[in-house]
């Protein structure tokens, strides 16, 4: 949905964050899908960026309007 409003691609990659959790059993998933607990998210701060500053305001708007999400 975000692409198509965008006009350029906009790569998604799943992530669940669990809050307030003391421990946490991640089983394989058949999907590729980053766990994380909370202290964890700080191991996203390496991701190399694929989107410039202007990309990432764009989709920033888009994901703002709800009529946009409306028609996903």
């Amino acid at each position: 949905m975000l692409g198509r409003y965008c006009d350029f691609p906009v790569p998604v990659e799943p992530v669940l964050v669990f809050v307030g959790v003391t421990e946490l059993k991640v089983v394989a998933a058949q999907l590729h899908v980053r766990v994380y607990q909370e202290r964890q998210v700080s191991a996203l701060a390496p991701l190399s960026c694929v989107l410039t500053a202007d990309q990432v305001e764009q989709v920033y708007s888009v994901a703002r309007h709800r009529q946009a999400w409306n028609q996903a």
